[in-house]
């Protein structure tokens, strides 16, 4: 259970930092002679290193759980 809870914790970080980078994009890109490539390359760098975080969390559940 206890390991359930740090992984809500966790993924409640993992949706904040998302809104955070969509937040940097869209703001980022708005002002006058913004590198739109560069914006859109770290967001995605972002989102993908959100990801294997959250792949990360699931397989530490998995092994709390027993499963293997």
């Amino acid at each position: 259970m206890r390991a359930e809870i740090v992984a809500l914790i966790l993924r409640a970080g993992l949706v904040a930092g998302a809104a955070f980078l969509f937040l940097f994009l869209w703001y980022g890109t708005g002002a006058e002679r913004s590198p739109v490539g560069l914006m859109i390359g770290l967001t995605i760098a972002g989102l993908t290193s959100l990801w294997w975080v959250e792949m990360q969390i699931r397989k530490v559940l998995k092994k709390a759980e027993g499963g293997d």
